[in-house]
């Protein structure tokens, strides 16, 4: 499903808080795993774009993109 700038637009601001509250959510003192903190955090965001059509695939996807991790030229 093809979406609109307007959508798109919205996925990446979505993406955007949900990177400050993992970043956040990593930064404290006693380091937490990964693997609990940031999962119910991806889950509680996909929430909000899930109705426009977004899988939890392409959330991520968003995320990789914004943080340079790929689709980027280095």
């Amino acid at each position: 499903m093809k979406l609109s700038a307007e959508q798109e637009n919205a996925v990446r601001d979505v993406a955007r808080r949900c990177i400050r509250e993992i970043r956040e959510a990593l930064k404290h003192k006693q380091k937490p795993s990964w693997n609990t903190v940031v999962p119910p955090i991806l889950k509680k965001y996909h929430e909000q774009v899930k109705p426009m059509g977004v899988t939890l695939v392409k959330f991520n996807s968003e995320i990789g993109r914004l943080n340079g991790r790929y689709g980027v030229e280095s």
